[in-house]
């Protein structure tokens, strides 16, 4: 059954939902760490689908309390309606350890997050919190130290058409692709990964695309 996903999922829900459902087969416990946390919509929704697996799972967001678009009161809403646990912390700059089967929101930059307070496996990604060029490589680079054989990470606002539109932090404008591109990626150059696909976004709807790519054993499937 198709779960609601976010803002700017529209078109490519049944995707995300395949890749959450791949990966809660392949790992138990099953982490996701998602950068960019906006209405907690698509945060809930993963989720409910890691929960579905009956394996131990967590959930984890990563936002800024007044970060662009952040709804915490929306964010808890959904959770609430999914009958998801979910708890805000401000982490105090140690290793955090987030409990399982639940969902969590720890308000710091992404990028320091990674590198000073996390620790654990990560399985499954989404990158979606500053589209600049600068910012998606380094949320990269910090998942990518963490991510299991097997792994996917998804790129939201893939686009190609969406380079240089304006973001709230960095100056260049979104460049996801770019980015990408940039990581070799896309070109198969990056040891250890390969692209599975293009989401492609209903623009109609206000979908946008994603750039999903697996780590090591993941492999594209119908």
């Amino acid at each position: 059954m198709l779960v609601k996903m976010g803002f700017g999922m529209d078109g490519i829900e049944e995707r995300i939902e395949f890749y959450a459902r791949n990966v809660a087969e392949q790992f138990d416990p099953i982490t996701y760490v998602e950068i960019g946390v906006a209405e907690g919509v698509t945060l809930s929704a993963v989720a409910s689908i890691l929960k579905a697996s009956g394996k131990p799972w967590r959930a984890i967001g990563v936002e800024l309390a007044n970060g662009y678009s952040f709804n915490r009161e929306r964010t808890q809403q959904v959770a609430d309606q999914r009958h998801i646990p979910l708890r805000f912390v401000m982490p105090n700059g140690s290793i955090v350890h987030a409990p399982w089967n639940e969902a969590t929101v720890y308000f710091k930059d992404s990028q320091s997050f990674l590198t000073e307070c996390w620790q654990g496996e990560i399985d499954l990604a989404l990158i979606d919190g500053c589209h600049g060029k600068p910012c998606v490589i380094l949320d990269f680079l910090a998942v990518e130290a963490f991510m299991a054989d097997g792994g996917i990470v998804m790129f939201h606002d893939f686009a190609e058409e969406l380079k240089g539109v304006a973001q709230p932090h960095c100056r260049t404008g979104c460049d996801v692709r770019g980015a990408c591109e940039e990581l070799g990626l896309l070109n198969g150059k990056r040891k250890g990964w390969h692209f599975l696909e293009a989401m492609i976004g209903d623009k109609t709807r206000g979908g946008s695309d994603m750039g999903v790519f697996g780590k090591s054993e993941a492999k594209k499937d119908a």
